[in-house]
């Protein structure tokens, strides 16, 4: 057995080399929320938005029933589409979305100027958290749009998003 000074050292190791692979031993990764990219046109850089970033955006607010809420639920945040004009579409037609756990979804661009589409960082007046589907949790309008009813877009409700790309 190892001495607990040794195995302490270890795990710190092994807990810093975790941090390193996983892009988040820096600072400013800590306070980083959402990055936003355009693969269409490669001049354009990333764009890194924080939580304070992304509550400078006008906020809008939702009420809609999920298959993963009990009831209508209230969603606060900025619409995606204004977060995606801080890089612009460019000739973008999808938006490629990836969750913090790697889950990713592709989704037609067009979602986002059809319909309200938010970055909910609020679920009835509490702070979205990882615990419950947070930091940004992506929310339709779902109850606003009979043509929402589509459980096709129940399963575009992608919670703990991390990045989003433009395609």
């Amino acid at each position: 057995m190892l001495p607990l000074r040794t195995l302490s050292r270890l795990y710190s190791c092994i807990l810093l080399t975790y941090l390193v692979l996983a892009g988040a031993a820096t600072p400013a990764a800590a306070d980083e929320l959402l990055v936003i990219s355009n693969a269409t046109d490669p001049a354009r850089a990333e764009v890194r938005f924080s939580e304070a970033d992304l509550l400078a955006l006008p906020q809008v607010t939702i009420r809609t029933r999920t298959d993963y809420t009990d009831g209508v639920t209230e969603f606060v945040g900025p619409l995606a589409r204004d977060a995606i004009a801080s890089i612009g579409a460019g000739a973008a037609t999808k938006v490629h979305l990836v969750a913090a756990n790697d889950y990713a979804i592709d989704i037609p661009l067009s979602d986002f100027t059809d319909y309200d589409v938010i970055l909910a960082l609020r679920t009835n007046g509490e702070r979205l958290t990882i615990r419950d589907k947070g930091p940004i949790w992506l929310m339709y309008p779902l109850d606003d749009h009979a043509e929402l009813q589509d459980p096709m877009y129940n399963n575009r409700l992608i919670w703990q998003l991390t990045v989003i790309e433009l395609r």
